[in-house]
């Protein structure tokens, strides 16, 4: 659930918010949204998949898997480790 909170509210709570974000809490002024604020924890996980989707080899072969997934073409953990010589 998208928090919404004006910019006073936001300047009296944020060093209590900081540990407890985690949805994006919208930051308004006179109700309208001017900023979001996440914590490090989000942003840090946003810019490590943020760099592994730049790898353009990568993404290729993951959104492969995610449409052969979606089509139901699976095997089973078993023969995927027999596949890779486990």
């Amino acid at each position: 659930m998208t928090k919404y909170l004006n910019i006073t509210e936001t300047g009296q709570k944020l060093v209590e918010w900081s540990e407890q974000m985690t949805d994006e809490p919208i930051i308004t002024k006179e109700g309208q949204p001017i900023m979001v604020a996440l914590n490090y924890a989000q942003i840090e996980s946003w810019l490590e998949t943020l760099d592994i989707l730049q790898d353009k080899e990568f993404a290729e072969i993951l959104s492969e898997a995610i449409q052969q997934d979606q089509s139901g073409q699976r095997i089973t953990w078993e023969d995927a480790k027999k596949q890779l010589g486990w």
